[in-house]
């Protein structure tokens, strides 16, 4: 029982928890409604004495409307049982649904009822009113019955007396019956409601279990895709790489083809060898630059004429440096 609330997880997940449940539901509470056994037992007890007394409440409520039935039937014959009828059951009603007063008046044999200031007498019924009423009782809950019968599927056209009141006599089992197959299949319905609820409950749980085995799949599966596009990624990066690194290279070569061709390179060594005279002149250029700036320097720093003349050559050294320097890269290509 203890399923009913527990999926199979969390039995397994919190067993002592599930065994308490069922001890609960084997010994103490019942399942349905969540009392007691021997509350429910009470409650039985008294739906018995309430089916009981209904049943009592139904049958005279049955007969007391059949009565109303007579009264009210226009096709009755005699009229004055009818109206004596009708006048017992009126002061019968007002003697039990209105506050009545009785009055006793001195030497007066009847009791009347004071209604609102107006005395009204209560009617009696007679022994020969009583037979009649009877047997019109007994006509009306035959044909009660018969439409009873009629209903329930029984063919009671052209029976004579003694078989409709056969089967007047085997109306109640009949109904009987009818009861005890309602019950049957409503309690057939409750289980079967019941077993479907378990069914939901237990299909739901392994869908769900079911969901979160599947998304551990896919993130898996996700992670493993992931890693295989990682690896063509970096593979096609590397082919890139180097299919650049060959282009570069082929640029490279490109270059210093159509530099160094035959027709350029007589020129390129003209170019050369006029460089080298420039460099060789312009290193002479620096070291008698230099040798003029030691001897300035050495001359020291009272003649402003000098200093700025110190000045220049120093712009002009750095200028035939650069110059050299340019020189001797163009001869090195």
């Amino acid at each position: 029982m203890a399923t009913n609330f527990l999926t199979r997880s969390q039995s397994e997940r919190y067993p002592h928890f599930a065994k308490f449940l069922k001890e609960l539901f084997e010994h103490r509470l019942c399942s349905i409604n969540f009392a007691t056994k021997s509350l429910n037992e009470e409650r039985k007890e008294v739906f018995q004495e309430y089916k009981k007394t209904k049943n009592s409440y139904e049958a005279i409520k049955l007969v007391y409307d059949c009565i109303w039935d007579i009264i009210a039937d226009s096709n009755v014959e005699d009229d004055e049982s009818l109206k004596t009828l009708e006048m017992a059951f009126i002061s019968s009603e007002l003697n039990e649904s209105m506050k009545i007063v009785k009055s006793h008046k001195p030497n007066s044999d009847d009791e009347v009822l004071r209604v609102f200031g107006v005395n009204y007498k209560q009617e009696k019924i007679d022994d020969d009113i009583t037979f009649w009423t009877q047997e019109q009782l007994k006509n009306q809950l035959i044909e009660k019955g018969v439409a009873l019968l009629s209903e329930m599927g029984q063919d009671v056209q052209g029976n004579n007396h003694d078989l409709l009141k056969a089967k007047l006599n085997q109306l109640p089992s009949l109904i009987s019956s009818k009861l005890k197959a309602s019950e049957s299949i409503k309690k057939t319905m409750e289980e079967n409601d019941k077993t479907l609820k378990e069914q939901y409950t237990k299909y739901t749980t392994t869908l769900l279990e079911s969901l979160q085995i599947m998304e551990n799949l896919l993130q898996k599966h996700v992670i493993e895709i992931q890693n295989e596009q990682n690896v063509s990624r970096s593979q096609s990066l590397e082919v890139q790489c180097d299919a650049l690194y060959l282009k570069i290279k082929s640029l490279h070569l490109e270059i210093l083809c159509e530099t160094y061709n035959k027709e350029t390179v007589p020129a390129l060594k003209k170019i050369s060898k006029e460089l080298e005279a420039k460099s060789e002149q312009t290193e002479n250029d620096i070291r008698a630059s230099r040798l003029r700036l030691n001897r300035y320097e050495s001359v020291g720093q009272d003649f402003n004429c000098i200093v700025n003349e110190y000045g220049k050559l120093r712009e002009t050294i750095k200028q035939k440096k650069w110059t050299l320097d340019k020189l001797q890269s163009y001869s090195a290509n």
